[in-house]
């Protein structure tokens, strides 16, 4: 099997061959010999073994929840000798026995199935034991704690599984009523570098592992939470000057696209596109919800006091640090040929994020932008709309095409709420909309039917 073929790919190419052998295109030998290669035999296991797979951790998950509600019924009533004898030897005899089955042959994922539940132990035992002993502390601490203990169990297994439910709960910790009141200042200080944390927890493991899952959920996890961190910084940024302000928004909107458009994983089974397509859903998101007139009809009022505080220093720390991730990442990216450049598409995106920094800027310093900044802002997603449809028409992709054909509809339904029309016109509209997505559909499915496997 090619180390690049996906059990997609392979499972597609099957189905094809069998409809060649049977119309007698390619004799049954050219067909034993693709079977060989790419392992036809195999898919079947695969997909059951995937099956089973999801069988065991959901019933994992639900003999914890069980184990937990048990003993939680039963708590009060046990002494706590009893309690700490009961949860130390469940949670070393659930990991043992996980361990011994996932190194049997034929018994991996059962043992897998075990280690997720001891896993999940350890959230149950930590909150527990502190419990018994009266420690108080915060919530979102005891889920940092218990996703980097999966973790460390992840990079010892070297088991993807595990390293997907501790960002999970990673996730849950930065995320949880934020910040806690009881966190100590040295966690939050973790937890306003996460973006930057995340990047050296995670990304080595996906490596390790060859996960593109790890990679694909590590990668919006670091960016959402680099967003949310934007976010809080130009809350901060508010109370400053609004040179200040501007430019937090401008970083808080162009920062996370510049990132993830030349975001290219080197790692087999993962789709080089997936970087791409996160900037274009953000792009899209960013530039519908910017588009609404009322947005731009006031000017931005801020404060008027230009104070240095550790939240406005450790916002620059991280906008510097990853704008030199960025610039590093477009520089590699028109660095794949023997001279430096980027394609017309790597331009094109460029030019769009640009667009929208200056805009912010103009409306920041001489707005109210009310006519200009809708005109530009609606110009901008109708072009992004255009260009996700002519990329589907030359790859027969059709993600891109109904995204583009979305855009341009919401864009559509969206102006005529908005703006004062009369309910012909909208019935108009709308009836034009719908029998022009009909349409499109089926000429589209009619266009990608003519193309070959090459052009797909």
């Amino acid at each position: 099997m090619l180390p690049m073929a996906s059990a997609k790919f392979r499972f597609q190419l099957r189905q094809e061959a069998i409809a060649w052998r049977d119309e007698g295109l390619i004799p049954p030998e050219l067909y034993d010999q693709l079977g060989d290669r790419y392992q036809f035999d195999d898919l079947d296991q695969a997909n059951r073994n995937q099956f089973v797979m999801i069988l065991l951790g959901l019933g994992s998950v639900l003999i914890g929840l069980a184990a937990i509600t048990f003993v939680a019924a039963n708590w009060q009533v046990w002494p706590r000798e009893a309690r700490v004898i009961l949860l130390l030897t469940l949670f070393v005899g659930v990991n043992s026995g996980g361990f011994y089955l996932w190194r049997r042959a034929g018994l991996t994922r059962l043992g897998q199935g075990l280690l997720l539940l001891g896993s999940l132990l350890i959230g149950a035992n930590m909150a527990l034991f502190s419990q018994m002993f009266h420690q108080t502390g915060s919530v979102q601490v005891l889920f940092l704690v218990w996703g980097l203990a999966v973790l460390a169990m992840a990079y010892s297994l070297r088991l993807a599984m595990l390293g997907i439910l501790s960002m999970i709960l990673v996730m849950i910790s930065s995320l949880w009523f934020y910040p806690d009141p009881y966190t100590s200042r040295l966690w939050l200080l973790l937890f306003d570098y996460m973006p930057l944390v995340a990047i050296a927890l995670f990304f080595p493991l996906a490596r390790t592992c060859r996960s593109p899952w790890l990679f694909g959920l590590g990668t919006v996890f670091i960016a959402w939470m680099l967003q949310f961190r934007l976010l809080q910084w130009l809350a901060v940024l508010y109370r400053q000057e609004s040179l200040w302000f501007v430019a937090g928004i401008i970083a808080a909107s162009c920062l996370v696209p510049l990132l993830l458009w030349p975001w290219r994983p080197d790692l087999p089974n993962t789709p080089a596109a997936f970087g791409p397509r996160l900037t274009v859903f953000y792009l899209s998101s960013y530039t519908y919800l910017a588009s609404f007139r009322y947005l731009w009809t006031e000017r931005l009022r801020v404060g008027n006091s230009p104070t240095v505080n550790l939240d406005m220093v450790q916002g620059f720390i991280l906008l510097a640090i990853f704008g030199a991730i960025a610039l590093w990442l477009w520089w590699q990216l028109g660095n794949r040929g023997p001279v430096w450049r980027l394609t017309l598409l790597d331009t094109m995106v460029a030019a769009f994020v640009g667009t929208l920094g200056i805009v912010i800027w103009y409306h920041g310093e001489f707005g109210p932008m009310d006519v200009l900044g809708p005109i530009v802002i609606n110009t901008l997603l109708v072009l992004m709309a255009i260009a996700c449809i002519r990329e589907a028409l030359g790859n027969g992709q059709r993600q891109g095409f109904w995204w583009g054909i979305l855009i341009l509809v919401l864009q559509i339904f969206s102006r005529m709420l908005e703006y004062d029309t009369g309910l012909v016109a909208k019935a108009l509209v709308f009836f034009l909309c719908g029998v022009g997505i009909m349409i499109a559909g089926l000429w589209f499915e009619r266009y990608v039917r003519t193309l070959t496997p090459t052009a797909r």
